[in-house]
This record gives structure tokens, C-alpha cells and sequence, in this order.
């Protein structure tokens, strides 16, 4: 079975924190850890997506199941192989903070060769994919590196 989960912000954070099971605070220690960047209206309001539900629930089942903190979370994000992802050039990942120091997820590095905004990070198809490499970290390791 496929499922679809929509990247359109429509949950409060209080929604939210209720389909989680978990207070406001608790989403809010996830966004300040830099594992979540959730959706800001104009007045600053935060706003999440079904996408970003499934995504706080796979940080819960890796802090909940296999007993991982928060750093260890966000450590196991920052070895995405992101200039795999995005197909950067060589010139491009070789002078790229993401691919030359690896103790951040790459959206919270700010001077990467592709960063422009943390809105944009939000859409990259990088951060989008956390979800199914928290549910498999393996998947990390089964990309093909022929071309490097």
C-alpha cells in the first residue's frame, strides 16, 4: 500500500503535538535541534504537513525504539549524501560545507554551495527524504557512487 503524505502545511503546532501524543514544547525541542523546519506563516505561526507528521513520528520511533538522542539523530542526518541527491557536480561538492564536514544536516549549515534559504531547504528534496532514511538508515549506504 502507497501512502501519500501532502508537503501543504495545514496542522497547528498544538494539532500537531495532539496527533503525536507529545506536548508543544516537545516539537519545539525537535525544530531548536534542527531535525524539523516547519512551516512559518507571515505572523510566524508555525504550520506542519502530513509529510512533516510522518516525519516527527520516525524521530519519535528512533528516540522511542532504538534509543537514539537527539544528536545521535541529528548526527545520523548529517551523512545524507545530499550532493548525491541534488547530482552536484564534483567542483560543486567538493567546495561544499555539507560534503567536507559532516556533523550537521546540511540545511543547517547556511553556507553549503546550494543553500539560499531555510524555506527552500524545507522543499529540497534532501530534507523531504529524512522520513524514509530515519525508517531505513541503511538506504544511506545504497546509493551508487560509480560516477565519483
Amino acid at each position: 500500500m502507497i501512502t501519500f503524505y501532502s508537503n501543504e502545511p495545514v496542522f497547528k503546532i498544538g494539532e500537531a503535538a495532539r496527533q503525536l501524543r507529545v506536548a508543544v514544547p516537545t516539537i519545539r525541542m525537535y525544530e531548536k535541534a534542527g531535525l524539523i523546519i516547519p512551516f512559518r506563516t507571515k505572523t510566524g505561526r508555525r504550520m506542519y504537513s502530513s509529510h512533516d507528521i510522518y516525519y516527527l513520528l520516525m524521530i519519535q520511533d528512533m528516540i522511542r525504539n532504538h534509543k537514539l538522542n537527539l544528536e545521535a539523530i541529528k548526527k545520523l542526518l548529517s551523512i545524507i549524501p545530499c550532493w548525491m541527491i541534488k547530482n552536484c557536480t564534483y567542483k560543486t561538492f567538493h567546495n561544499c560545507s555539507a560534503y567536507n564536514e559532516n556533523s550537521i544536516p546540511c540545511w543547517l549549515k547556511g553556507d553549503t554551495a546550494c543553500f539560499h534559504s531555510i524555506e527552500e531547504c524545507r522543499n529540497c528534496k534532501v530534507y523531504k527524504n529524512c522520513p524514509s532514511i530515519l525508517k531505513d538508515p541503511k538506504s544511506l549506504f545504497k546509493f551508487n557512487n560509480s560516477n565519483y
